[in-house]
């Protein structure tokens, strides 16, 4: 059975080489980890450094402290468009800018840290064996934005994985967006309608205490406590199903993105026979984000109203203190979001060109009036 080879990029310091030997006692059944350490003569660049990242299926790159030495390695790593994990200790902000936009992976030896590691690797790396996870990085989306035939450049035949048959089509991309976009829509119909169903007990609830007040008596005080109170468990309703919400919300849009990604990546999404269907679609994710960012702003909106109820009774202020942090988090949600079609739009024009969204602004408008 062939093992997929993995050449890990590091500093040679014991530090790193421990973490090397606990990566390939976790992983070496499947994968057959090598570093530049293990080659013999580490003076041989051409022999120990170039030859074991050419020939390697995966590269796992250790960026902490950003060494020049891994540095210029994983330049070579990308130059030969090698599927490139990028782990590091450091703070991921610390990367360079060019490398920011691609998935990278900050790591402690501690244990539970470590763990995640481990999780995160195990994903990643079957991932590059299945074709599940998307992989790019700065040399590749050059030539692709300059619509260089990145065949005529890289070969893949090193990699001895026969994937071909769970190959994604481009029309398998097409149809689990689809699929999965249908789905987001629905959770945010759904946020949608509980959040007006707890508008309304407000609105119901509010109605009363008026009335009682403009009646007038002495248990006007307990009365309006007891209206509070079933706003509050309102409230709560809709905070435990918001929690929900932003989960699927969050898990959905990972998925669309990476098959998004992978549509791109797609050697079929040039072909003149897709551009305008992919076209289509990038202007209907053009139209999701305007959509996102008016519900952000609509729960900023209301957000703010109910913040106006604070101090009224005990458990009506618990219960929207919480609320306020799941709509903190549906808000970074949608904002992320909304940063990724962003990412995704720009990426597009390496494989459509431009696209004009002047349709979209136009049919938003036209929407607005009425």
């Amino acid at each position: 059975m062939y093992k997929a080879k993995v050449f890990m990029i590091m500093r040679f310091e014991e530090d790193f080489f421990e973490v090397f030997e606990m990566l390939k006692r976790q992983f070496g059944d499947d994968f057959e980890f090598t570093h530049a350490g293990e080659e013999g003569n580490q003076q041989n660049i051409l022999k120990d450094i170039i030859q074991p990242i050419y020939e390697s299926d995966i590269i796992i790159a250790d960026l902490t402290g950003l060494n020049p030495n891994v540095l210029y390695e994983l330049g070579l790593a990308h130059s030969f468009n090698k599927k490139t994990i990028i782990i590091t200790k450091d703070n991921l902000s610390t990367l360079p800018f060019d490398l920011k936009q691609y998935r990278a992976k900050d790591y402690e030896t501690h244990f539970l840290k470590f763990d995640e590691l481990l999780k995160y690797l195990e994903k990643n790396l079957n991932g590059a064996v299945t074709g599940d996870v998307i992989y790019s990085n700065p040399v590749k989306d050059f030539l692709a934005s300059n619509k260089i035939d990145t065949y005529n450049w890289f070969t893949e035949d090193k990699i001895q994985i026969d994937i071909e048959d769970d190959e994604k089509g481009f029309l398998d991309f097409l149809a689990e967006i689809e699929t999965d976009t249908s789905r987001l829509t629905d959770n945010i119909s759904e946020i949608v309608v509980e959040m007006t169903s707890m508008n309304d007990d407000v609105a119901r609830s509010t109605k009363e205490i008026e009335r009682v007040k403009n009646i007038g008596g002495n248990s006007i005080a307990a009365f309006n406590k007891k209206e509070a109170k079933k706003v509050a468990a309102s409230v709560k309703r809709f905070s435990d199903s918001l929690k929900i919400h932003n989960q699927r919300y969050s898990e959905l849009w990972d998925k669309i993105e990476r098959n998004i990604l992978g549509l791109l990546e797609n050697k079929y999404s040039a072909d003149e026979n897709n551009q305008d269907g992919l076209i289509d679609y990038l202007k209907a994710l053009k139209s999701t984000q305007y959509n996102a960012d008016e519900s952000k702003d609509s729960i900023l909106s209301f957000k703010d109203s109910l913040n106006k109820n604070i101090g009224i009774e005990r458990t009506l202020n618990q219960a929207i203190r919480l609320l306020n942090i799941d709509l903190e988090t549906y808000i970074t949600v949608v904002s992320q979001m909304s940063s990724s079609i962003d990412r995704i739009l720009d990426k597009s024009r390496f494989v459509v060109g431009n696209i004009d969204f002047s349709e979209n602004i136009e049919e938003k408008s036209r929407v607005e009036l009425t």
